[in-house]
């Protein structure tokens, strides 16, 4: 759990990644330290943060050059980085200030505080805060907020001399032979046709155990999930087909799970569209007149064409 309160006082101010923390503040329930960049090793900016009930996390920080920020995070948020969130500000239920936050990681959002601003005056004297957004509301107790601004100042001042680590920066593979490209080129192409005639012998099952279902009163998702149940077999092998070639076009080990869950839902989305298609053709052949499929005869292709 500390690691990760360190990882996210180290993202509040700074866009890359961020050492520390280096020595130590604790003012009330605030504690933090100052950090430095991973780019440059020099300093960068300091920060606190305090735990809440609610489970949130509130974080303050000051940059090297004075530049303050607010951010809360939880863990069970599922943001998306980079979107912007409009959010009210309730003071001590008095002041009510409309700000935008950035979202920087899926449970991480930060809020300008410009130096003499409302913001940060109704920060540094308020008693409790509310935090308004869309239909959800949280309210956190502001301890110690006006010894702990300062407390971060002084940190500034006296760490500009810090200096930590330095990232490598990730190392650029070297370009494909003219050889290693051409047998990839090969693998592909035979991976493409094995996949072709798997796809093939997977439609054509489900065309066949579909049929019977047709003209019954279950849904077409249920018609469509048990035609693949008995094509499991086949359904399994387009899906390691489909990994192959994901792994082999990135040139890296794909997300197995994650691949394999797309590969079935569009299967089961095409296989849906044509259950739905063919049972209509049914239904209108009967409507006219034309007797319907006995067992013994050809069964209609309920295929989907990929």
């Amino acid at each position: 759990m500390r690691l990760v309160i360190a990882a996210l006082a180290s993202l509040l101010a700074m866009p890359a990644y961020s050492a520390g923390p280096y020595g130590r503040i604790v003012v009330g329930n605030w504690s933090g330290g100052a950090y430095t960049s991973d780019r440059t090793g020099a300093f960068s900016h300091c920060a606190v943060n305090a735990g809440y009930r609610n489970g949130t996390r509130m974080l303050t920080s000051v940059t090297s050059d004075f530049k303050w920020l607010l951010g809360f995070s939880h863990p069970d948020w599922k943001l998306t980085p980079g979107n912007k969130v409009p959010l009210e500000l309730v003071f001590d239920r008095s002041t009510r200030l409309n700000v935008t936050a950035e979202v920087r990681t899926p449970v991480l959002i930060t809020i300008a505080m410009p130096a003499e601003s409302a913001l940060i005056s109704a920060f540094r004297q308020g008693q409790y805060l509310e935090l308004i957004a869309s239909d959800r509301r949280l309210t956190f107790a502001l301890t110690s907020t006006s010894e702990m601004l300062p407390a971060l100042i002084d940190c500034v001042k006296q760490s500009g001399h810090i200096r930590g680590p330095i990232a490598s920066a990730p190392a650029t593979p070297p370009a494909p032979s003219p050889a290693d490209a051409a047998a990839a080129a090969e693998k592909k192409a035979v991976l493409e046709k094995s996949r072709d005639l798997i796809r093939t012998k997977m439609l054509g099952c489900i065309g066949k155990e579909g049929t019977p279902m047709l003209l019954t009163d279950e849904k077409a998702e249920v018609v469509a999930k048990s035609a693949m149940i008995f094509c499991r077999a086949d359904v399994d092998a387009l899906v390691q087909a489909t990994i192959e070639l994901v792994e082999l076009e990135s040139g890296r080990p794909a997300n197995r799970q994650a691949v394999k869950q797309a590969a079935e839902s569009r299967v089961q989305e095409l296989v849906v569209a044509h259950v739905v298609r063919s049972r209509g053709e049914m239904l209108n052949r009967r409507n006219q007149g034309a007797p319907a499929p006995q067992q013994s005869a050809p069964r209609p292709n309920i295929s989907p064409t990929l």
